[in-house]
C-alpha cells in the first residue's frame, strides 16, 4: 500500500474520491502520485496500485485482495470503452472520464461575454487550492488541463508538460 494518511489517496480525501466529484486540482494529484514513471499512462500495475489504496484501506477492511483485482478486472474492461487507441493503458484523458470531475471550472468564466476582474480573481481562487498565492505543482496543471480540455485537445502528460514546464 502507497505512504500517505489513512484519510487521503494522493492527498485527496478518500471519502471524496469515492464519492463525490474531484477537483482538477485533485484529479491531477491522483494522476501524478500514480503514474510513478511519468510516461503519461497508467499502466496495469500503477492501476492496480491506485485500486489498492482506494479499496484496502483500513476503513474498508471487508474488502479482500481478491474483489480488488475483479473489481479492477471490471474497470478495465469498463474502460477500454474509453482506451481510443486499445493499447491497454490508462491515459490521463481516459481516466478523467472514468472519474468522477466537477465541469470545467474554465468554462463557467471563459464563454462570458467580457471577462473582469472578478472572474480573474475568481479563477486564481479556483486553482490555488492550497491557499498560499501561489498557482503551482498539481493545481498549475489542473489550470493547463482545464484550458486544454476547454481549447479542445485531448487531455494527455504531453500536453500538461508543454503548457507548465517545472511542475
Amino acid at each position: 500500500m502507497s505512504s500517505g494518511k489513512l484519510k487521503d489517496v494522493a492527498g485527496v480525501d478518500l471519502k471524496k474520491l469515492r464519492n463525490k466529484k474531484l477537483t482538477s486540482t485533485e484529479f491531477m494529484q491522483v494522476w501524478f502520485h500514480y503514474d510513478k514513471d511519468r510516461s503519461g499512462f497508467l499502466e496495469y500495475n500503477e492501476f492496480s496500485e491506485f485500486m489498492k489504496d482506494l479499496f484496502l484501506r483500513k476503513d474498508c477492511t471487508d474488502i479482500t485482495p481478491e474483489q480488488v483485482e475483479k473489481y479492477t478486472a471490471e474497470v478495465i474492461h469498463i474502460m477500454d470503452t474509453y482506451d481510443e487507441n486499445r493499447d491497454g493503458r490508462f491515459e490521463m484523458n481516459e481516466l478523467a472520464k472514468a472519474l468522477k470531475i466537477e465541469e470545467n471550472y474554465l468554462n463557467k468564466i471563459i464563454n462570458k461575454k467580457s471577462i473582469k476582474d472578478k472572474h480573474i480573481q475568481s479563477i486564481l481562487q479556483h486553482y490555488n487550492s492550497d491557499v498560499n498565492d501561489t498557482i503551482e505543482g498539481p493545481e498549475l496543471n489542473a489550470f493547463v488541463g482545464d484550458l486544454a480540455r476547454h481549447s479542445g485537445y485531448k487531455l494527455t502528460l504531453s500536453i500538461i508538460e508543454k503548457r507548465s514546464p517545472g511542475c
